[in-house]
């Protein structure tokens, strides 16, 4: 049976300890990267919260100042529609007065020419 060199122990021995460093170190930078990050997290999520519901709060009031324009929009067109039809209404009854005057006194011109 023939024996490992010497070198290749040593060689498998220092790789072996060099290996159980690194994943020591990288396992400790793991851990300090984690508990510099969780309170940076933790932060954020209540900052999203707080901007969530002022959010919701703008929108709100945004929906009720819309809600108020309509409102009053509708009272306005309602009452430029009441306008509307009142002054639609006097123009009629103006205009057909006039056209009663016109036609009156066309009729008077004709009567004084035959007579």
């Amino acid at each position: 049976m023939q024996q490992v060199p010497t070198w290749w122990v040593w060689a498998s021995g220092i790789y072996f300890v060099v290996s159980m460093l690194w994943s020591i170190l990288l396992t400790a930078g793991l851990l300090m990267v984690y508990q510099k990050v969780m309170p940076i997290m933790a932060e954020s999520k209540i900052q999203v919260r707080r901007v969530t519901e002022k959010a919701k709060g703008i929108a709100t009031k945004a929906s009720n100042t819309a809600e108020i324009v309509h409102v009053q929009t509708q009272k306005f067109l309602g009452n430029a529609n009441s306008a509307g039809s009142l002054v639609t209404q006097q123009a009629r009854t103006i205009g057909a007065a006039l056209t009663g005057v016109l036609i009156a006194a066309r009729v008077v011109t004709f009567v004084r020419k035959m007579l």
